[in-house]
Formats: structure tokens, sequence, C-alpha cells
């Protein structure tokens, strides 16, 4: 509780609580007034301010507006601390917020303002997107909460709408056309591209883990490729860790395994034959001896969904959403799709586990008829 002794209240002319007290700033100490609506939070504020000065932290009552913090958050904690395509990330999600809330104060946005921008969002932009600018702006109010320049996250029980407008954009292959892919692919002649597809398929990879695959990441005994870096395709040009930082094993079929034995004997053969320099032990190497990059197996993903009806640009990238579909439509459990995909919490793979909740639902009930109905 605030403590009450030990300053002076007045009371100004337009009804306001204000006090003058003495804080160590810097190692020097100075007098400040503090100024608040009501007397309580006059004593509360008088209470935070010297509990700071008492531990040696920054004392201040600036009332940041909301652009204005988001620039010094981010030239102090995230501008070349991350890599670009977190920078950019957070460029974007900031550029939105002040766009949407314009020249506001920090404190004035509460979790229904918050709601209407993450909805505003979701008008425009697909789920995915929506999602990732949610994280970047909680981070950042998180930081305020931190830092005591507001009381609580206005992010928090906030949520895109699974089922938005913008969801619907998020493009999936369908099961008959994963097996039509699938076919076309064994039956054309091996090329890297489409092995990167393959793969993707598969496991559900992300295309930086994919390009980033050595041939000391396949067990072939275990059946199993592991994880543990990624390549940045888009900015450095060199390998870096996967985007949680985190290691991962995926288990991959016997005949899946065997497919892909069967490209490394064709792959070693392609680079004794152009002179290829894979000094990298790379699994996806170009001619340059770098990673293939991203641009021609997009083009060759094109071209095997040609046929597909009324499916729209397709990119690698969903070809890890429909994995993770596949997946759950197939009967695994949230947490074992979480690792497989290499999701940060669970609740990223949850909004795929929504899309297919009805078909998931069927699969569900007629388990449930099996186990009870066997008895």
């Amino acid at each position: 509780m605030a403590k009450k002794s030990n300053i002076k209240i007045e009371r100004t002319k337009k009804g306001l609580y204000t006090a003058r007290i003495s804080v160590l700033s810097n190692g020097v100490w100075k007098s400040i007034r503090v100024t608040k609506n009501t007397k309580r939070e006059l004593e509360y504020e008088v209470s935070r301010l010297r509990l700071a000065s008492s531990k040696g932290e920054a004392v201040s009552q600036k009332d940041w507006k909301l652009f204005e913090f988001m620039n010094i958050f981010y030239e102090t904690y995230k501008e070349g601390n991350v890599v670009a395509s977190t920078q950019n990330a957070y460029e974007n999600a900031f550029r939105e917020a002040k766009e949407f809330f314009g020249d506001v104060k920090l404190k004035s946005i509460n979790p229904l303002k918050y709601q209407q921008f993450i909805n505003h969002l979701g008008e425009s932009l697909a789920y995915n997107t929506v999602d990732t600018r949610h994280k970047k702006m909680r981070a950042m109010f998180n930081k305020a909460v931190e830092l005591d320049y507001i009381s609580r996250n206005p992010t928090y029980g906030v949520t895109p709408f699974p089922f938005h407008v913008a969801f619907n954009k998020m493009q999936f292959l369908q099961e008959d056309q994963v097996k039509q892919m699938d076919s076309q692919i064994k039956s054309l002649p091996f090329s890297v591209s489409r092995m990167v597809i393959f793969i993707a398929l598969r496991t559900g990879m992300r295309f930086g883990e994919i390009i980033a695959l050595t041939k000391f990441d396949i067990d072939k005994k275990k059946s199993i490729i592991k994880v543990t870096k990624s390549y940045d395709y888009k900015d450095t040009k060199k390998f870096i860790p996967t985007k949680t930082k985190e290691h991962r094993e995926i288990f991959i079929t016997k005949e899946t395994m065997d497919f892909l034995i069967e490209y490394l004997k064709w792959y070693d053969d392609r680079l004794k034959s152009n002179g290829i320099d894979n000094k990298m032990n790379l699994l996806f190497c170009a001619s340059s001896s770098l990673p293939i990059d991203n641009q021609s197996c997009n083009k060759e993903l094109k071209k095997l969904c040609a046929s597909f009806d009324k499916l729209g640009t397709i990119t690698l990238h969903k070809l890890r959403h429909t994995h993770t579909i596949e997946c759950f439509v197939a009967g695994m459990d949230i947490i074992y799709v979480s690792e497989r995909l290499g999701h940060k919490d669970i609740n990223t793979t949850m909004k795929y586990y929504t899309h297919v909740s009805q078909q998931i639902r069927k699969i569900n009930e007629e388990k449930l008829t099996h186990f009870f109905d066997a008895k």
C-alpha cells in the first residue's frame, strides 16, 4: 500500500493533486513535481518513484506517445539485435499501428481499441500475417509494462479471429492435390527444386531449414532429419539459428527416406558431372555452390500446381501449412505436431487445428463410436 507520510499534498485550481519530492537520478538528487487526478494515484506514483530512486533505477514520469515509445523500443531492443526478417516484421507492425491509432498516448490503448486494430488488419491481411503483427505489438507492450510506463498490457485476451475473412486467404493443398503432386514429383526426373518441394510436403519444414540441410543431418538408420539451423537466403546468405533457436528431429517414413536416398545418388553424380564445388555439404546445392534459391523452387511449384482447379497462388511456405493440416487429419496430437513443425508455442499450432476442426471432429466421433461399440 502506498506510504502517505513525508509528502505535502496540495490541490491545484483544476482540482488535481500535486506534491514535490526529491529523487536520485543518475547519481544526482533533484526535486520533481508529481501531479495526478486523485490523491491515491498521487501517493502511488510518489511511492513508485521513490522505490525506483532507492534502487538506482531510471526515474521517469514521461507520458509516452505510442509512436515515440515504439520507436525507442525498436531502436533499443531490436535494431541490429535480431535478423533482418524480424526487424522487418517489427517495422511493418509499428507502421500499421501508427496509421490506425494516430498520434495518441501509449496508455490510451485499451484491449477494446487494440482488438479493433487487430480486426482492421484482418480485413486485408492473411491470418498468419496478422498473428505476426500481434506478437510484435505484444512484445512492445510487455516492455512498456516492465518499465512501468503502463500498468497492464492491452494485447492480453486479444486474438486474431481464425475464421475472419482474411483467414480464407491462407491456402492449402487438398488431400487429392497432395497425392497428385507427390505422384508428379516421383514420375519426373530428379531435380533439386522438385526435391525441396517433396521434403516440404513430407516434413512441413521451413524453406530456410530445408536448404540448410547437409548430409550430416540425415540419419538413414533412424529415418530422421535433424533440423539444427536455417539459411538466411534473403539477406546475409549465411547459416543462422532456426526461427525458435532450437534443434529438433523430424521422423520420416521409410518410403520418404528411400526416395531421398535415390535422390542423393543422383545428386552426387550431378555435382561431379557439372564440377560443382559443394564445400558446405549441402543437400540442395545450386551451380553457384550456394543453396538453391526460393524463386527457382516457387517457379517449379507453380508448374506442378498448373493443373489444380481454383488454387490461386501457392508458395513453398503454404506447403508447410498443408503438412500441418494433414498431420491433424491423420489423427496426430497437437503437441506432436507442434514439436514436428518447430513452433515456439502450441498457440501457433492451434490456428491450423481450428481450421480443420470439423474434419477432425468427424474422425474423433468415428473413433469414439468404434471404441465404445466394440465393447
